[in-house]
Formats: structure tokens, sequence, C-alpha cells
């Protein structure tokens, strides 16, 4: 009676780990009069950011990021892309397995989240 208990314990405890979670996100920057100025899509299968610029209105529109690495310590970045509207621009990274990325997307003084880090949109890679 105790034997397959024990059998089906053993089996759940050798079972593979499952896999880290992986999230696709997408962040967009707005005016004054909700037009898209650009996006950032965080794209999790290869750990890459695809920064569009949509509006003519601008200037270069870039992405900021930040992330906790495997090892504990922190890291933070930016990357410029196009200024001209419709144009788009990849940035290829590679996170831990399973990290929180946290991004916004701006155009000049508009940005999708503030500067203290309120509002930014998360990823997992």
């Amino acid at each position: 009676m105790f034997a397959p208990i024990a059998a089906v314990a053993a089996t759940l405890a050798l079972a593979a780990a499952p896999a880290a979670p992986s999230l696709d996100a997408l962040a967009q920057v707005y005016d004054e009069t909700s037009q898209v100025l650009a996006e950032a899509h965080f794209v999790s299968a290869g750990d890459s950011f695809r920064l569009t610029k949509r509006s003519s209105d601008g200037g270069r529109a870039f992405v900021q990021y930040k992330y906790i690495r495997t090892d504990g310590t922190f890291q933070s970045g930016e990357h410029r892309g196009p200024s001209t509207a419709g144009a788009s621009a990849t940035f290829d990274h590679d996170f831990g397995e399973g990290r929180k990325i946290l991004f916004r997307v701006c155009v000049d003084d508009y940005c999708s989240g503030t500067g203290d880090g309120q509002n930014w949109t998360i990823g997992y890679a």
C-alpha cells in the first residue's frame, strides 16, 4: 500500500523543473492628443527590443531598461532608435533565463513610464 505512494512521490521529485516564465511585452508612448509617438516591443524569444517610431512628431525614439542579473547585480541601459516615422531598430541582449525586465519607451520628454520607475512595462526573458 505504501510502495505505490512512495513510487509516485519519487517520480514527482525527479520530474523536470518547470520552465522559467517568459513574456513578451509592448510599451507605447503617446502625445497629449493620444497619438502614438513610438513603441518598444520586448521579444522574450531572443531577448530583444524592437523600437519603432510611429509619428513624424518629436525627435528620436529611445528605450530604457533595467533588470537584476542572475548574479544579483543591477543592470540598466538605453538604446536610441530611429527618428523617421515608420522606421524600426532591433537591439539584441542575452538576459538570464526568467529575468524580469522593466522598460519604457520615450520620444523627447514623453515617456511611457516615469523617471523613478513607476508604470514601466514588464517582460520576462
